[in-house]
């Protein structure tokens, strides 16, 4: 009996066979094994996908570098040669120094406050490349008027794609305030207490010009020669192949028996523009443009810039990135226009005007910083 005993126990003991078939929460040695496998195999997948997703990156990378720098030659390029725009219409003019102020090292007449020549530098700057025009005007006019902008002057034109005249200082820095808000930029000229300049119709600015904004402003005055210079230096008008002028090259008015250089052999106003009455201004980009690709950089309209003027400015002036002094009670105006004679066109020429003075010979252009 002891021995069926020890039989009985010796078989429960060692028959490890389970009672039945597997439930459902249990899986067999080989079951386990080919899901071990599968997982392994899916993970080496993963890890093959990943490695490929990581090659597809660096693939991309130094696509983007290429690229990139492709871009950065190509910018280069441009850049040297004056040639890159914005959007708006504007021309990029290259950083760099410059000799400012009447070419007397060539011969070249001057006014006294032409003078000294200076060397100066002007970090790059965008430029419009047309003045402003009468179309231009209104558009962003009406605009700011409706968001509550106050002007001085309305603004007149000849015609739509004349350049606007008859526009004060005032009304041109709160007019480019309101084109840098309407376009997504941050305006540039803030009243004293840092709120947006809007109100020109009082005749007054006690603020200041943020450098650093992104949005329109005036060129400042070294900034508007360089960029009339059209990277030619020693030159009397903003072409590279003559230093005299005619009116098959700009709308001012001829007066070839009082100046040497006034080749033109038509005399007095433009006689392709005056017509209909004064002001006999000429559509913009009339002209073959200066080697920055920026028309009417001599005659049309006068330009307002944003310098305080003074005489003896040049004795002083600081050789980057000059801003005209600290307080005047004019400011600068550039370029000839449809009444003026050819000594007013020189890229050298400067003169100064009440900031609230208007008149059909004044308009402008914007500047932005980049």
């Amino acid at each position: 009996m002891a021995s069926g005993l020890l039989w009985a126990c010796a078989a429960r003991a060692g028959d490890l066979t389970p009672p039945g078939a597997p439930g459902s929460t249990m899986h067999t040695l080989e079951e386990l094994y080919q899901k071990q496998l599968t997982a392994t195999q899916q993970v080496a997948a993963l890890q093959q996908q990943v490695a490929g997703l990581q090659q597809q990156v660096v693939s991309n990378q130094q696509a983007l570098a290429s690229n990139q720098q492709a871009l950065a030659d190509m910018q280069a390029r441009m850049l040297s040669a004056g040639m890159q725009e914005t959007s708006g219409s504007m021309v990029l003019i290259p950083g760099g120094s410059f000799v400012m102020g009447a070419t007397t090292n060539v011969g070249h007449e001057s006014y006294g406050d032409e003078v000294p020549q200076h060397t100066v530098s002007v970090s790059a700057f965008y430029m419009d490349r047309y003045e402003v025009t009468s179309n231009l005007w209104r558009e962003v006019y009406t605009w700011a008027t409706n968001k509550g902008y106050a002007f001085a002057n309305a603004g007149l034109g000849k015609g739509g794609t004349h350049p606007v005249h008859t526009v004060t200082w005032y009304d041109c820095i709160a007019w480019c305030n309101a084109r840098s808000v309407r376009d997504g930029f941050a305006p540039c000229y803030t009243n004293a207490n840092g709120t947006v300049y809007t109100n020109a119709a009082a005749n007054s600015f006690t603020g200041g010009c943020n450098w650093a904004a992104s949005g329109y402003r005036l060129p400042t005055e070294a900034e508007w020669e360089k960029a009339a210079r059209g990277g030619v230096a020693n030159r009397r008008f903003p072409w590279d192949d003559a230093n005299t002028i005619q009116h098959a090259r700009a709308n001012y008015n001829a007066a070839p028996a009082s100046y040497t250089y006034d080749t033109s052999p038509t005399t007095g106003f433009h006689p392709s523009y005056s017509t209909g009455g004064m002001p006999y201004t000429s559509p913009v980009a009339s002209f073959a443009p200066n080697g920055y690709g920026l028309y009417d950089m001599a005659g049309n309209v006068s330009e307002w810039c944003w310098d305080w003027y003074s005489e003896s400015y040049y004795s002083t002036s600081p050789g980057s990135d000059p801003r005209g002094p600290s307080s005047g009670t004019s400011r600068v105006l550039r370029s000839g226009s449809w009444n003026y004679r050819a000594d007013v066109a020189r890229c050298a020429y400067r003169n100064g005007y009440n900031p609230d003075g208007w008149g059909s010979n004044f308009g402008f252009r914007c500047a932005r910083g980049l």
